[in-house]
């Protein structure tokens, strides 16, 4: 009982190689206010250039940018009604933490479904040590069934969590999560031990954010630079470990020599690896600027070799 497809080549044939991230549309993931990310004009134009550059999935959440992401998709979404571009979003994410209880996933996903047009893919964005997966697989499993949705998955989720989903499925003889999106990186490789060789032996489908790193990949802050107020990286604190690291910023300064000598920006190096990684089936990214497309591009056109993964692998050594 699957629906995404069984191997990684046809799982890229499928999504794409990178998925559209819109949570910049109306603000930032959760943050919102003046002049933090994209206005709704110009997140309708992002989203017209992504699908006219191929892109397959709009991925956004009904907890991002108090809405504004979900209704700015949904604008497109219904004004392009023979478009085939698949809309993905998430829900369980609460100003009270994690809810996934069934009766909330059912009327969030009607919600989303009436503001976006049509769901596709629906994800669990948060696990809620509340609610056991034996209550809230079983809802993403009737959605399909009722052709609500076409597959489901998880996002923030570690190992254990994910196996005892699976787990839970199978037990219930229902449709398994078949997508996984967790925060993964050359900065952050925290899923290369046990999440990756799971997702593997599973056969889902891996769909990591930040991919850059909040911009720390992308060559930003490599010389001491401050996140600007309303930044992916200012909005986030966490980033503050890496700038106030001293080893962390020279490894990032090394990865910086090293696109400068292939001739690539450091994004399009950062995004190069992932859509090379061999488990990885397609990265989300967000666009705020033009160079953001040229990272995009340059990883398309970028020539892999083992040599290149290695020096990265050197500097980024899974932890």
């Amino acid at each position: 009982m699957t629906w995404i497809a069984s191997t990684n080549a046809e799982r890229r044939t499928q999504l794409g190689q990178f998925l559209l991230g819109t949570g910049n549309i109306g603000g930032i993931g959760l943050a919102t206010g003046p002049g933090i990310g994209l206005s709704p004009e110009e997140g309708l134009q992002l989203i017209e250039r992504a699908a006219g550059a191929g892109f397959r999935v709009f991925d956004t959440a009904d907890a991002y940018t108090g809405g504004t992401s979900q209704l700015v998709v949904g604008t497109w979404n219904k004004a392009h009604p023979d478009r085939t571009v698949l809309t993905q979003t998430k829900t369980g994410v609460t100003d009270k933490g994690p809810n996934l209880t069934p009766e909330r996933i059912r009327r969030q996903l009607a919600q989303s479904t009436a503001v976006l047009g049509h769901v596709d893919l629906y994800l669990a964005h948060v696990v809620d040590p509340e609610t056991p997966w034996e209550k809230s697989l079983p809802v993403f499993h009737d959605a399909i069934e009722d052709g609500t949705i076409s597959a489901y998955g998880l996002s923030n989720v570690d190992a254990p969590q994910l196996a005892a989903a699976l787990d839970a499925a199978d037990r219930l003889r229902i449709h398994r999560p078949e997508i996984i999106q967790n925060s993964y990186s050359l900065l952050d490789r925290s899923d290369d031990h046990e999440v990756l060789p799971l997702v593997h032996a599973e056969g889902l489908a891996y769909t990591p954010y930040s991919p850059l790193a909040k911009g720390l990949l992308a060559g930003r802050y490599s010389n001491g630079e401050v996140p600007a107020p309303g930044s992916r990286a200012g909005a986030t604190g966490h980033t503050n470990a890496y700038l106030s690291n001293p080893e962390v910023m020279a490894t990032i300064r090394r990865f910086d020599d090293l696109a400068k000598d292939l001739r690539i920006s450091p994004a399009g190096l950062a995004l190069g690896w992932l859509i090379n990684h061999a488990v990885v089936t397609a990265p989300v990214v967000a666009f705020s600027r033009e160079s953001h497309w040229t990272g995009v591009d340059e990883a398309r056109e970028l020539h892999w070799t083992p040599a290149v993964n290695g020096e990265l692998d050197e500097m980024f050594p899974a932890r």
